[in-house]
């Protein structure tokens, strides 16, 4: 990899940068307020020397968001001990990977979804690969690697507000190989676009010099 054209995302440290990121932030919690509370995780890894984002293409055998994309994540069981917990047993019933084989960098802010109530708690964690996948044949039609490019790439985002239940909603998709990426989805993954933005406007460069340097 030439690390002097890389994104900031595809170089060595960014991880651990990341997790210095999301660890001195105060995230911005929701009150459940008779919402069902869920946990999702946000799969990172590396594929031919760039960072990727493991989505799920949802069955429609499945109760909720049905056909659409999606982190591997469900809701919170009486028998988690966390949020955490929920977001690594959901991933490793839903595809297979094993809590043992996520290294949780950390938590990003916590989002309501508009039309079926629930609050989703996102984990960013980071994935082996190459990896046997298992999806569930009930819950997952297909396994998405996605660049994480494309999540920064305006060409491939679209905002709108929508009227639902006679209140403005801002709704977010992206598009990629003619998959129609959007939801609380979608405003996850702005969400953590902005928060690695807003930190190479702070750090203007420096960080990519440390990685660089580093490797």
């Amino acid at each position: 990899m030439n690390y002097q054209e890389a994104p900031l995302w595809d170089l060595p440290c960014f991880e651990d940068k990341l997790a210095e990121v999301l660890n001195s932030r105060r995230k911005k919690a929701l009150a459940p307020n008779g919402t069902v509370t869920a946990a999702v995780l946000v799969p990172l890894f590396v594929k031919d020397g760039r960072r990727h984002v493991l989505l799920t293409k949802r069955s429609d055998m499945v109760e909720h968001h049905r056909g659409e994309i999606s982190f591997p994540g469900g809701k919170l069981d009486p028998s988690d001990s966390d949020l955490m917990c929920c977001a690594l047993r959901e991933t490793a019933e839903e595809i297979g990977v094993a809590p043992e084989h996520v290294r949780m960098i950390g938590e990003l802010d916590d989002f309501y979804t508009v039309a079926t109530n629930f609050r989703v708690v996102p984990f960013v964690g980071i994935i082996p690969h190459p990896y046997n996948f298992v999806p569930s044949a009930r819950e997952i039609a297909g396994l998405l690697s996605v660049p994480l490019n494309v999540f920064f790439d305006p060409a491939r985002k679209s905002e709108a507000i929508w009227i639902f239940k006679g209140e403005p909603v801002e709704v977010i998709s992206y598009e990629w190989e003619g998959h129609n990426i959007w939801g609380a989805t979608a405003r996850i993954l702005k969400h953590f676009t902005e928060l690695i933005e807003q930190w190479r406007l702070d750090h203007a460069g420096g960080t990519e010099s440390q990685c660089i340097e580093a490797s």
